[in-house]
């Protein structure tokens, strides 16, 4: 198990954080003594892999709760397939690199919530606000990094967005995508991540990574319908420090 002192979420949630990330094959029973050594942190977030039922248990046991899957897959660039009733809008998209504008207008719609789906946004714990912040500041440190967001745009207007970095020569991680307030259930996500892919393509990219949360069941099936396979699947638990706890 990797323990990660996830010292952001300070800055970003207002509390002290470790991302315990278990592996397929960590003995349990040591997982559990390293559990009632580790120094309590005001947030918890425990990564489980699948088919662990029995780290999964001692998450419980210990009083972390189920709050979202995530899920990593991947795809071969040159395989995918799009549906060719909807490759006809993707291709009358285009998209560039945000200048100043273009990151001002996307921190705005950061702030509108449009990620709604993540374990963070679903927390009780956490403000809806908090939610909104903790991904806009994970933007504006990504632009710090190198990792300009690129905006899409359909009709010349901005539809959304993405943020995807290279890993490799020919691997590319598409960290966010998301659309734009405007256009939620407007059936454009297939152009942002056509969109995002082939930007990818452009500069060298063969395979393409992608991240969504199990609560997010219509991107999943997006990035499935056009060649995206499961690499990789976890369980998240988490735990909050009760006051009486300090």
């Amino acid at each position: 198990m990797k323990i990660i002192d996830a010292v952001w979420e300070k800055r970003n949630l207002g509390v002290t954080c470790y991302e315990l990330q278990m592996e397929a094959g960590d003995c349990a029973e040591d997982i559990e003594k390293m559990l009632e050594t580790l120094e309590e942190r005001q947030y918890m977030v425990a990564r489980v892999p699948s088919a662990r039922y029995d780290l999964a248990r001692l998450c419980q046991n210990k009083g972390y709760s189920f709050i979202e899957a995530a899920i990593t897959l991947e795809l071969n660039i040159n395989k995918m397939n799009i549906p060719r009733r909807l490759l006809r809008i993707c291709e009358k998209c285009s998209w560039e690199v945000m200048d100043e504008t273009g990151l001002g207008q996307l921190s705005g719609e950061i702030r509108k919530n449009i990620f709604q789906t993540d374990r963070v946004y679903l927390d009780p714990a956490f403000t809806k606000e908090q939610a909104a912040r903790r991904y806009d500041l994970w933007v504006g440190d990504l632009v710090q990094e190198g990792h300009i967001p690129y905006k899409v745009m359909l009709n010349n207007e901005v539809a959304g967005f993405f943020l995807n970095k290279s890993i490799s020569g020919t691997v590319f991680d598409g960290l966010l995508a998301a659309t734009y307030d405007g256009y939620e259930g407007s059936g454009m996500g297939y152009c942002i991540q056509y969109a995002a892919i082939m930007s990818a393509k452009e500069r060298g990219a063969e395979k393409y990574m992608g991240h969504v949360s199990g609560n997010n069941p219509a991107i999943l099936k997006v990035l499935l319908s056009i060649g995206f396979s499961i690499k990789k699947l976890e369980y998240i638990f988490i735990r909050h420090r009760k006051e009486n706890e300090l």
